[in-house]
């Protein structure tokens, strides 16, 4: 009898071990350095092949109850074992981090692992992903919860939705979100995920929810290989739809928080991102500026038009110290007098736009768009700032400095530019110094074709011309610009 009972109580514990994730093998111990950050111990698993000069994704992986305590060893679970496979690592090169908690996760073991994140070398912030099962996935439910912008996906395997936050699915409808459980699940019962999935549908949410039809809790292995008894569903056609785990997770990225201060827009057919000055006051005017992109951002898809000049602009300090509109159209081909026109109705319906101070700027096709442009309408923009924009060498000749001539322009051009040669733009500036223009002329000297970002932060191998002495000294770039405004000769 007593014999009997000793089966059966190491039976309930091996099923329970199953449960909550069997604990690794070695050679999967030692994979993962041990490490101890403000008292939650943590392992963390380094790419294969690690290379300082490139940026990989990072998981986050929560254990379950099983994993709780405070060895650091426990806390490595078996999708640890499934994500240390060699050939899984060759094909996705990747940190695992897996911290250790004594409790149920908290926003403060969140801090702890964004602490450790932020000093690891050569994390690609944007690719930083979440999973975990059981515990594991009610701490990734609070987790994006939380701070929904910090990751780029989320995958909790039997996790049971948020559990008394009604208004949670809508601050993370748009994080993309894979979803596992098994509908027989007695420890967590399935139907706190169908909830959620539900109302993830309702709201056009990016979730997809896998059932794995005829399993219990012990499911969380098959979230990375996958099974045949998976029903996968999506909540909207938000959601990706690649089958595969490893690779729906490292496709996603997410929007920076500089991207999303662009709200995105359309109009006649034309693509437009649209940041608002910082602390918008519609009793106040506000100058604007128009960025034109390049080839690189030429498109449809209201986002690759946002460069790293954009990024510059969207600096909170800048735009403290100059808030302004940023308008940033998107083409699908050269800049033309049909863009201008959308651009013109586009700041016609803006509230608080001080129509004496709106300038535009571009790099490469952009840079030559606002040559184009400025060119086709003279009086319209207070100032201009071209970045390589000389034109390819096989175009025509289309700047006519006379006409041009009374705008205040600041070009600027690399020294050693294969792609837009320099010869172009000091062409226009020779004729600028002939007509005595108003164009002050930056050298980037030894640099090629990629100076866009040093219009706005400046650089000390740049040496400045002036046509004139009309032209104003400063030598601040942003400064500069909102210092121009439109004067009543000109128009």
């Amino acid at each position: 009898m007593r014999k009997v009972l000793m089966f059966f109580v190491l039976v309930i514990f091996c099923t329970l071990q199953a449960a909550m994730g069997q604990v690794v093998e070695e050679w999967v111990v030692q994979l993962h350095e041990p490490h101890m950050y403000n008292d939650m111990p943590y392992r963390l698993m380094k790419p294969l092949n690690f290379d300082s000069k490139k940026k990989y994704p990072l998981i986050v992986s929560l254990h379950g109850g099983g994993g709780r305590g405070s060895d650091n060893l426990k806390q490595l679970r078996d999708w640890n074992e499934v994500l240390a496979d060699e050939e899984r690592r060759a094909d996705y090169p990747t940190y695992v981090l897996a911290p250790q908690s004594e409790g149920r996760w908290d926003s403060t073991h969140l801090q702890k692992i964004k602490d450790i994140i932020n000093d690891l070398p050569a994390v690609d912030k944007n690719r930083i992903y979440l999973l975990g099962h059981s515990m594991g996935a009610g701490g990734t439910y609070t987790f994006i919860r939380t701070d929904p912008d910090y990751f780029a996906a989320a995958a909790p395997s039997a996790g049971g939705g948020f559990r008394n936050y009604s208004g949670a699915p809508a601050v993370v409808k748009d994080l993309p979100i894979w979803t596992f459980h098994g509908d027989e699940d007695k420890v967590v019962p399935i139907e706190g995920d169908q909830k959620l999935f539900a109302e993830m549908q309702k709201i056009g949410g990016n979730m997809k929810f896998t059932t794995w039809v005829g399993d219990g809790h012990g499911v969380a292995p098959k979230m990375i290989a996958g099974g045949e008894n998976g029903n996968t569903r999506l909540s909207s056609d938000q959601c990706d739809p690649e089958p595969v785990f490893m690779k729906w997770l490292f496709a996603q990225k997410r929007t920076p928080a500089w991207v999303k201060l662009h709200e995105p827009h359309m109009y006649n057919d034309m693509p437009y991102r649209l940041m608002k000055p910082l602390n918008f006051d519609s009793k106040k005017k506000y100058p604007l500026i128009v960025s034109l992109h390049g080839g690189g951002g030429r498109g449809s898809d209201n986002l690759r038009q946002l460069r790293n000049w954009n990024e510059l602009l969207a600096d909170e300090q800048t735009r403290t110290d100059y808030p302004s509109y940023v308008l940033a159209p998107q083409a699908s081909e050269m800049w033309n007098l049909t863009h201008l026109q959308n651009i013109k109705d586009i700041i016609k319906e803006l509230p608080s736009v001080n129509v004496n101070r709106i300038y535009i700027l571009g790099h490469s096709m952009g840079g030559e768009g606002t040559y184009r442009i400025i060119q086709s309408d003279p009086e319209y923009f207070a100032a201009a700032a071209p970045s390589a924009g000389g034109g390819l060498a096989q175009n025509e000749e289309f700047i006519d400095a006379s006409i041009i001539k009374d705008i205040p322009i600041w070009a600027f051009h690399g020294d050693q530019d294969g792609v837009c040669p320099i010869e172009r733009d000091q062409k226009v500036f020779a004729e600028m110094q002939k007509n005595g223009g108003n164009m002050k002329f930056t050298t980037w000297v030894g640099d090629g074709h990629g100076v866009a970002p040093k219009m706005i932060t400046g650089s000390d191998n740049g040496i400045t011309q002036m046509s004139s002495d009309r032209c104003d000294p400063e030598p601040v770039f942003l400064k500069w610009l909102l210092a121009q405004k439109l004067t009543k000769r000109r128009r």
